[in-house]
C-alpha cells in the first residue's frame, strides 16, 4: 500500500525546514557569539483564510519584514513578530547593547529575518541543487490581516495556501519567537516538491 501523498508533502517540507532551522541556530549563535538552540519547529500548510482562524487574528497589530523571492521560483517572505517581543529578541542579536533605539530594533529583526529566509533558502537549494535568491528585506508594522493581504494585493496571481514556519530559539535564557510565513506563487511548492522527489 503506497503512503499518504498528504503526509509525504508535509514531512518532506518538515524535513527542509529541519535543515534551515539548523542552519539559522548556526548563523545566530556565530553572530550573537552564544549558543543558540532550537526547538522542533511547527509547520503548517493552510488556506489564506485559516491562517487568521488557527495562527494570527486579522487585526492584531505586528511588526513584519518582507523578502521577495526572486528568479526562478516567485513568492514572499514574512517573519512576524509581536512589537512587544520585538525588544527583546533584538536584545538577543544585540546582546552588548543595554539601550535600543527602534532603528536598532528594526535593523536587529531585518537581520534575523534575513537569516531566516537565507537559511530555508540555503536548506531547499542543499537537496534540489538549484540557487534561489531572496530580495533585500524591508520592514513594516500595521494590522497582520493588512500585511498579509497586502501581499496578495500587490503582487500578481498567488497560491491560496500559505506555508508557516515557527521556530523558538534559545539563548542564553532568552527566547527568539517569531514566525516565517511564505506566500506562493501557484504551483510553486509543487514543483519544489517534484524536484524533492515527492
Amino acid at each position: 500500500m503506497s503512503e499518504n501523498p498528504s503526509l509525504l508533502r508535509f514531512d518532506a517540507l518538515q524535513e527542509v525546514v529541519n535543515i534551515g532551522g539548523g542552519h539559522a541556530a548556526t548563523a545566530l549563535s556565530k553572530m550573537i557569539g552564544n549558543k543558540v538552540e532550537m526547538d522542533v519547529p511547527f509547520v503548517a500548510l493552510l488556506p489564506y483564510e485559516k491562517v487568521y482562524e488557527t495562527i494570527q487574528s486579522d487585526d492584531t497589530i505586528v511588526k513584519a519584514v518582507l523578502s521577495k523571492l526572486i528568479g526562478r521560483e516567485h513568492g514572499v517572505f514574512l517573519f512576524v513578530i509581536d512589537p512587544k517581543d520585538a525588544e527583546a529578541l533584538a536584545h538577543i542579536v544585540l546582546p552588548e547593547n543595554d539601550e535600543l533605539s527602534e532603528e536598532l530594533i528594526d535593523s536587529a529583526l531585518t537581520e534575523l529575518s534575513n537569516i531566516l529566509v537565507q537559511s530555508f533558502l540555503q536548506a531547499v537549494m542543499q537537496l534540489i541543487d538549484k540557487p534561489l535568491f531572496a530580495s533585500v528585506p524591508v520592514m513594516t508594522m500595521d494590522m497582520f490581516g493588512s500585511i498579509l493581504s497586502s501581499v496578495y494585493m500587490e503582487q500578481n496571481q498567488f497560491s491560496e495556501e500559505v506555508f508557516i514556519i515557527k521556530n523558538n530559539f534559545y539563548s542564553s535564557g532568552r527566547i527568539i519567537e517569531g514566525s516565517l510565513y511564505f506566500v506562493p506563487k501557484p504551483k510553486v511548492l509543487e514543483q519544489l516538491l517534484k524536484e524533492l522527489g515527492i
